[in-house]
């Protein structure tokens, strides 16, 4: 005989002895379920006119979007502000090599402090090392060409070039897997390269009293060594994604470290002759400074943004670093070692459609991958 009290088992008339146990359990708390597991684990229905909870993770991609367009904005004007006369008084890749430095430093301390020495001795883990160790080196070369590549150029015109990246990574990527782009994506991209074209012959370089044409050949080789770095990182880190990042960083960073000191001392005749530290000053220790939390906040804040935020937001960066040249330098260069910069219609104009044209070619459809 069934019965019709609500909350019966299996829809059956309980036993005396069952309604006696039932009544002596404890109430479940809020949100758990008699299996044991609570509604947080499982998909929770949609229902009519309650808030989701989505908000919060809208938030945070705005947080780590505004943050990454902050340091790809100002990390640039930062090595601006270190020159004397348009040229860096410094080594060029010395504050790259602290950078490397202080990195194995935090990241080996957050593992000590979190996990103990089990923890510690995760970043010294001979087997992810060597991988790490080997991509490390090229993204040395990166660094050392970026500090190159802004000794010859403005911080306006070098994140300009940098958006070359997104040719130089379809080729790369077309080359390697084989994955094309569509029609309207070459179009996009042969776009962006004519613009970087017209900035650099007709716009703003004719102001920058530092450019030289070498500078060019940095900026594209150093946008090769990255694109090929983020390939290579997504096809051989894979089995060591559940690595905490600190970690990561500190593995990173030892390779890192040695490659920078050995660029430095190679190609720098200054070091060499008269001292790391030669042409050091308050300025430089802040370049070192950018450097780090550069680096931190891009591993960190990534994890909340996608490959078409990334690149709008290396777009709008372009913007933001014209806005502060134009409008913002000369009102503070009382108090930052900055001169502004007059503007002029071509250039702005320029500068737009290069930043709409980064926008189109992220937005626009890929073309379907070929089936195996």
């Amino acid at each position: 005989r069934r019965s019709t009290r609500p909350g019966s088992v299996g829809q059956c008339r309980r036993t005396p002895f069952q309604e006696r146990s039932l009544r002596a359990m404890p109430p479940l708390p809020h949100g758990a379920t008699a299996s044991g597991l609570e509604e947080p684990l499982l998909p929770k229905p949609n229902v009519a006119g309650k808030r989701q909870s989505a908000s919060p993770s809208l938030g945070r991609t705005l947080l780590a979007f505004g943050v990454f367009v902050a340091v790809r904005s100002f990390h640039p004007i930062i090595i601006d502000m270190s020159k004397t006369d348009g040229k860096l008084p410094y080594g060029k890749a010395t504050p790259c090599v602290i950078n490397s430095a202080v990195d194995v430093v935090i990241g080996n301390l957050i593992a000590f402090l979190l996990g103990g020495l089990p923890g510690l001795k995760q970043c010294w883990d001979p087997v992810p090392l060597k991988v790490f160790s080997s991509i490390a080196v090229l993204y040395a070369f990166g660094d050392f060409l970026e500090m190159q590549s802004m000794s010859v150029m403005g911080g306006s015109l070098y994140q300009i070039l940098l958006q070359s990246k997104l040719l130089v990574t379809s080729l790369i990527v077309w080359y390697l897997r084989g994955q094309g782009q569509t029609l309207l994506q070459w179009n996009v991209l042969l776009t962006i390269a004519l613009g970087m074209s017209a900035f650099v012959l007709a716009g703003d370089s004719s102001s920058e009293g530092s450019f030289r044409p070498i500078g060019v050949l940095f900026v594209v080789t150093k946008v090769f060594f990255s694109c090929l770095c983020a390939v290579l990182t997504e096809k051989h880190l894979k089995a060591f994604k559940d690595m905490p990042i600190y970690a990561q960083v500190a593995q990173l960073k030892v390779a890192w470290f040695f490659t920078s000191c050995l660029l430095t001392l190679s190609f720098d005749s200054n070091v060499r002759e008269q001292g790391f530290w030669t042409g050091w000053d308050s300025r430089t220790a802040v370049v070192a400074i950018s450097w780090v939390c550069k680096g931190w906040s891009t591993f960190l804040v990534l994890k909340n943004l996608d490959s078409v935020l990334k690149n709008i937001g290396e777009a709008v960066a372009i913007l933001v670093i014209y806005v502060f040249d134009v409008l913002v330098a000369d009102a503070v260069s009382e108090l930052l070692p900055v001169h502004g910069k007059a503007f002029k219609l071509p250039t702005f104009l320029m500068v737009m459609v290069i930043v709409l044209t980064v926008t189109s070619y992220t937005l626009a459809p890929s073309a379907p991958k070929k089936e195996k």
